[in-house]
């Protein structure tokens, strides 16, 4: 069993596998080497081909937590700097490990290593989707909303891979979505298309105004997601108006929550709104650690 997107999974795993996930937060503090070690004497290998602080460290953790051993790996200081195939690597880890997460930066690498492994693989993230963080974040709205079905988020920013993964989740639980991106950023129509076969429902609008008014929920990401560093001045320049500020904020419910994937690179959130009252990005932070022990003891 692989997870390359959120919807590898069903409405009633995902909702388990975050009911597993607070369960883990629940518990954090005391020792869970003492009684609760499902992957002991396990190997899992985690590779990266571009940095990454949140995932790989929540899932270094994770692994260690559960009774498994982390294997860091890379592509410099693998075969694959050298042109090994994709697919004789994966046919080999899989002889090594019980399971393997990776983050690429093409979601085919991803899918052929997969397609080649007969162990399960989980997707670190991709350009396409990111659906640990989409994990997290469910766990991190339903820790503060308690339900999906009367929550409302509102996407301010790039329809990016994060974007994606949040569509497709949200509208698996039942969470209604509404996306504000300048034209010609918005999500990509087969995840739109996907995402209609599902309870919940997708909106999209180019006026973060539209978005924001009554949101339970605004959630934002950097405007120059990985592999779009040279189209920066254009970004900039496009999503000028799509800074998620004080103003904006105003526009949505009293206790609305804000979130963000992170790293924070400050044009798309102002750090009065990161630090104020209405902010939950640190707990969504914290939240693919648990996340992540969730999907682990299960997937692995």
């Amino acid at each position: 069993m692989d997870f390359l997107k959120i919807t590898d999974f069903s409405k009633e795993k995902i909702k388990n596998l975050i009911g597993s996930s607070i369960s883990f937060k629940q518990k954090e503090g005391t020792s869970l080497k003492s009684d609760y070690i499902p992957l002991s004497r396990k190997h899992i290998g985690l590779f990266f081909e571009r940095p990454s602080t949140r995932t790989r460290i929540s899932m270094s953790v994770a692994v260690e937590d559960l009774g498994a051993t982390p294997h860091q790996l890379d592509e410099e200081n693998m075969q694959l700097k050298r042109g090994e195939a994709i697919e004789d690597t994966a046919k080999v880890l899989s002889r090594y490990f019980h399971g393997m997460a990776a983050r690429a930066l093409e979601h085919e690498s991803i899918e052929r290593f997969a397609n080649n492994s007969d162990i399960p693989v989980v997707n670190a993230m991709s350009s396409k989707f990111h659906p640990c963080q989409a994990l997290a974040d469910l766990h991190t709205i339903k820790e503060y909303k308690k339900t999906f079905s009367d929550t409302r988020l509102a996407w301010i920013g790039d329809g990016n891979n994060v974007c994606s993964s949040i569509i497709l989740g949200g509208a698996v639980v039942g969470m209604d979505l509404i996306v504000a991106t300048p034209k010609g950023y918005e999500p990509e129509k087969s995840v739109l298309d996907e995402a209609s076969k599902y309870e919940g429902n997708v909106e999209i609008t180019n006026d973060p105004k539209v978005a924001a008014e009554g949101a339970d929920a605004l959630y934002t990401d950097v405007w120059v997601s990985t592999g779009y560093e040279d189209e920066r001045a254009k970004r900039e320049s496009d999503f000028e108006k799509f800074t998620v500020n004080k103003n904006l904020l105003e526009l949505a419910k009293d206790d609305s929550i804000v979130m963000h994937c992170m790293p924070i690179e400050g044009e798309e959130i102002d750090r009065e709104v990161v630090e104020g009252p209405n902010s939950v990005i640190y707990d969504q932070a914290e939240n693919r650690l648990h996340t992540a022990k969730a999907l682990f003891a299960y997937i692995f």
